[in-house]
């Protein structure tokens, strides 16, 4: 019974999980050929948008690192269950690892929002004034990319499948997603040295 219920109540986060993906994509969708045009500004629009980059340099930072403290931090919950090892039973000992799981899926969760909260702010200011990784040049870099993600995805997508069933050997056949996702941002790279623009490392 706990198990069903448990099920229902995921299936019940999935589905509101997917309908604010799909709200945000609908609101954001009108904004993402910003990311692959120039962005015209007139002088005191971008000195605007390079002071307002500039207050939230420090907030940028402070989330930056909250962010990367939580997610160290993330690990802690499971490694003080080590501690009741020898004093719980086994079902007890079962309540407290999902309860510290939980914890540290909490810790994970937050971490992350501060990381995509600050770094989709930060890169708006970027996109718009045309400076770091979204120059005018890389701009048409990424832009060439786009044309082609999907053919290049739905390439390795073909390639997974293909292999794995031929060979059946599912448990290593996902290497192929990190190898696909290395390979996509060295042809990005690739791109932008061929505009010679690539940024100081």
């Amino acid at each position: 019974m706990m198990v069903i219920l448990g099920v229902i109540i995921l299936l019940i986060l999935v589905a509101i999980g997917v309908s604010f993906f799909i709200a945000a994509d609908h609101q954001t969708k009108i904004y993402e050929e910003l990311e692959y045009e120039n962005c015209e500004l007139s002088n005191e629009q971008a000195e605007q948008i390079r002071q307002a980059k500039r207050n939230f340099s420090k907030p940028y930072t402070n989330m930056i690192i909250t962010a990367t403290v939580l997610c160290i931090l993330s690990a802690v919950p499971l490694l003080c269950g080590v501690f009741f090892t020898k004093m719980l039973n086994g079902s007890q000992m079962d309540h407290l690892m999902t309860g510290l799981v939980a914890g540290t899926l909490v810790l994970v969760a937050i971490g992350v929002f501060f990381f995509i909260k600050s770094n989709i702010t930060m890169d708006s200011y970027n996109i718009l004034l045309q400076t770091d990784d979204y120059t005018p040049k890389k701009k048409n870099g990424r832009r060439i990319m786009n044309k082609y993600a999907a053919i290049y995805w739905l390439t390795a997508t073909m390639l997974y499948l293909g292999y794995s069933f031929l060979t059946n050997n599912w448990e290593h056949s996902w290497i192929i997603w990190p190898i696909a996702g290395i390979l996509y941002g060295i042809i990005e790279k690739v791109l932008s040295l061929k505009n010679n623009d690539i940024a100081p490392e």
